[in-house]
């Protein structure tokens, strides 16, 4: 296994994307929706990162890539350094030798970079992904067929559907129950392995999501005993 998965929380951490096009594009979005810090580096941008750019959604600099760049301005005032470090750095370009440029700044600050054009030169990749609710899939062929991981990922999505946004939204609820009504580690673990087979699917299907989480209430006052 070349790869290390791994899901990263960039919520309010600073991530730069070298690049004005549909791929730089498809990454700013991807960070947005996992509540990144965007800096977008690039002379032009597509009229979609314009408009997030005039509704101050993300950083711009608009101008093409000098070393440096990496490290940009801070997205509010603060009394320490005025720049800000990237947790992840994109190279989405389609000039190689800033996009050798980027990799090469990127690492002088051991920083991962994602070169989007060639895997080999990344230091992560990517992978198809797909989310509902709390439930986040996400699928790698490890850089051998990029497209080959996109139809899998479609595949999936078909299969785990919109009902999982409510299974796992009492999966979740029932959890918080758990641990706020059971002192016992040991029998808290009992009732979670436990509840990983509780039919919930079953009564997503067969009513209302407000029925069903009448049906995790009983069960739960079940098996924790407080009926």
């Amino acid at each position: 296994m070349r790869y290390y998965p791994i899901f990263l929380d960039l919520r309010g951490r600073r991530c730069a994307v070298v690049g004005g096009g549909p791929v730089a594009e498809r990454k700013v979005k991807t960070l947005l929706l996992s509540g990144a810090d965007v800096h977008v580096i690039s002379p032009t941008v597509t009229p979609r990162l314009a408009l997030l750019a005039a509704r101050k959604k993300i950083q711009l600099t608009p101008r093409t890539y000098r070393t440096g760049d990496l490290e940009g301005p801070a997205s509010a005032p603060t009394d320490g350094p005025q720049t800000v470090r990237p947790t992840l750095v994109f190279a989405a370009t389609n000039s190689p030798p800033t996009q050798a440029a980027i990799r090469k700044d990127a690492e002088a600050l051991g920083v991962p970079v994602n070169v989007t054009d060639d895997a080999r030169e990344s230091s992560f990749i990517v992978p198809a992904s797909f989310a509902q609710g709390d439930l986040l899939v996400a699928i790698s062929t490890s850089g051998a067929s990029p497209a080959l991981a996109r139809q899998l990922r479609r595949q999936l999505q078909a299969t785990l559907g919109l009902e999982y946004r409510s299974y796992l939204r009492l999966l979740r609820e029932a959890r918080k129950h758990v641990k706020d009504t059971v002192p016992d580690e040991a029998q808290r673990a009992k009732i979670f392995r436990q509840l990983s087979g509780a039919p919930v699917m079953d009564w997503l299907r067969k009513g209302p999501p407000r029925q069903a989480a009448t049906d995790m209430k009983n069960w739960l006052e079940k098996v924790t005993g407080t009926e």
